[in-house]
């Protein structure tokens, strides 16, 4: 009987040395996806939304204020349709699925849903966000099969004005650029000062998620209201008045929606 008590001691003690060796020891973690680390993210077939029933999540910190275009393409390892083949072997190869942004915490929805299909022309895969330096935000992807997401990052110069009130100047023929970023519901503001009667074109385009909005106004002008829409990319667009008075005229760029965000270019002549 002794025996077996000192037995079941040692046990114990055994146990406890255990214990406290795995708080002490740290548990190896799978590191997350980051768009920081690599600017392309592969997930396999066997890691997609079908077979797991989980989403990928991808990390990305803006290192500055700018865009961001994401673009989806097969996978390098994805099976290849042989000449030939019925259409049920060529789906095989094809990637389909669904980009939504969050925020930092995961919770706060910053996009629409962007769907994406590798069948398609690069162009219609290209999806863009307008991002603030040092924020930090997240990538849902609901994949179909394996694909290989690229993230490329571009800095922009934005100078606009924060409210009418401060709206900045711009002059004739003078080109300006401009982030809305995710989540911002902010507007930046730009005037016009025409010193005599003239036509006058409005020259404005942009990559957007979503869509934005441009409404012009001033002295002698009914507010006017125009878009810019996802899918249009890089599409110029104008607003043009006739003979229009002498004054000041305004243009606000804004998010339609709290999942709007994108870059814009705008110019007068």
């Amino acid at each position: 009987m002794g025996n077996g008590i000192k037995y079941w001691k040692k046990i114990g003690a055994a146990l406890c040395c255990v214990i406290l060796l795995v708080g002490i020891i740290p548990v190896p973690v799978l590191a997350a996806k980051s768009f920081n680390q690599t600017k392309k993210v592969t997930i396999t077939e066997q890691k997609d939304y079908i077979h797991t029933q989980k989403y990928t999540w991808i990390k990305y910190k803006a290192p500055g204020n700018g865009y961001i275009t994401v673009t989806a393409k097969k996978a390098k390892n994805a099976p290849s349709v042989e000449e030939g083949e019925n259409v049920q072997d060529e789906s095989a190869s094809l990637a389909t699925g669904m980009l939504r942004l969050y925020d930092s915490k995961k919770k706060t929805l910053l996009s629409g849903e962007c769907q994406y299909n590798t069948a398609g022309a690069a162009e219609a895969n290209a999806m863009t966000y307008g991002v603030k330096k040092n924020a930090t935000y997240y990538f849902r992807v609901e994949a179909q099969g394996a694909v290989t997401l690229n993230c490329k990052f571009k800095k922009v110069n934005d100078k606009s004005g924060s409210t009418k009130a401060k709206a900045r100047q711009i002059q004739k023929n003078q080109l300006v650029k401009g982030i809305l970023a995710a989540g911002d519901q902010t507007a930046d503001w730009y005037k016009i000062t025409i010193g005599q009667k003239q036509v006058l074109h409005l020259f404005y385009a942009g990559n957007v998620n979503n869509q934005i909005q441009f409404t012009f106004s001033g002295d002698y002008l009914n507010t006017a209201v125009r878009y810019v829409t996802q899918g249009n990319t890089n599409e110029n667009y104008t607003y043009s008045l006739e003979r229009l008075q002498p004054g000041t005229y305004y243009v606000k760029v804004e998010n339609c929606n709290k999942q709007s965000s994108g870059y814009y270019t705008l110019r007068w002549q």
